[in-house]
């Protein structure tokens, strides 16, 4: 198959904000490179160092992009279409957020496929090393290791985002729990409540293809029973029976990695999933929409119990306060 590369030109904060408008319109296998990351990366190390050569601890610039990928045909033409239409839109709104300039190229398959791969290395958040799947790395005592090949699907463990959910489910999630992920993409997440001892877990994403393939592929790279995990495509907001399957359980926790206006959106249901006084975490929220999401959890009957901002992103987790839920 035949594949057209589309690389929008942005910055460190407009990344995520481009990122929500290609999963608006149904594209969530995305790839954001961001030099910045690999600042961070070094900062959080270099203590551990005699010296370092100080443009090693700097990024050129403050530009990312965010990659995806459509089959080179009359569909993805649209799509890309639809893209720029949007983007456009986007920039009139924000003027921080780089020139979104769209570029696009030929991509052959096989090499696609893999050249993403020196950009990810083992990352450690708490007691949980995210590792991929083509790296070794032993344990230290304690240590959960996740294993994953993220594919081209979203949601490899380093993104702020992530990496806020991961630390927040080893605080909420309790052995022996049940778990709702709206939201999985690469099924990060989910692997990681397998991980951490749940009982059954529910992973959902509007990507039919990408996500829910790169969840059961990931899954079989960890020693988790995957029979006690439900992988379904589709909108939670739109679809009843998506809906009507998800409410047969009473969820311990449930935790939404997405962007703030879905996150708003879902604020009303989420209570309707959730176990008396269970846990909704949500992350993915910026410093300008953050009070729009407490105000949607105050709303929604979700009393907010432990907020972290991680370089301008908010994970916010609450507790269901709605009586018979």
């Amino acid at each position: 198959m035949e594949w057209t590369k589309a690389s929008v030109q942005t910055t460190t904060m407009g990344a995520e904000l481009v990122t929500g408008l290609l999963m608006a319109i149904g594209i969530s296998s995305v790839e954001i490179i961001d030099p910045q990351d690999r600042v961070r990366h070094l900062q959080s190390v270099a203590r551990t160092w005699d010296y370092a050569d100080a443009p090693l601890m700097m990024a050129e610039s403050e530009d990312a992009l965010v990659v995806f990928y459509v089959t080179k045909d009359k569909a993805g033409e649209l799509l890309i279409e639809d893209a720029k239409n949007r983007l456009q839109l986007l920039s009139e709104e924000f003027t921080d957020i780089g020139s979104l300039y769209v570029n696009l190229e030929n991509a052959d398959e096989e090499n696609w496929a893999h050249e993403w791969k020196k950009h990810f290395k083992p990352m450690k958040f708490g007691k949980v090393v995210v590792v991929p799947e083509w790296e070794d790395y032993t344990p230290a005592s304690g240590e959960i290791i996740l294993k994953i090949d993220p594919g081209s699907a979203f949601g490899t463990g380093q993104h702020q985002t992530t990496q806020l959910c991961i630390y927040a489910l080893q605080e909420w999630f309790d052995a022996g729990g049940k778990l709702l992920d709206i939201g999985c993409g690469s099924g990060i997440l989910s692997i990681l409540g397998l991980l951490l001892g749940a009982e059954e877990v529910f992973a959902c994403d509007i990507d039919p293809a990408g996500a829910m393939s790169a969840t059961r592929r990931n899954g079989a790279l960890n020693p988790v029973d995957m029979s006690r995990m439900k992988v379904r495509a589709g909108d939670i907001l739109s679809d009843e029976n998506l809906c009507k399957e998800i409410c047969e359980v009473q969820y311990d926790v449930v935790v939404a990695n997405i962007v703030a206006d879905v996150v708003i959106a879902i604020a009303p249901i989420v209570p309707n999933f959730i176990k008396s006084n269970g846990i909704f975490i949500a992350s993915g929220v910026i410093d300008e929409r953050l009070d729009d999401v407490l105000a949607a959890f105050t709303s929604s009957d979700i009393d907010v119990i432990w907020q972290k901002a991680f370089e301008g992103w908010h994970c916010i987790v609450g507790r269901n306060m709605r009586n018979g839920a």
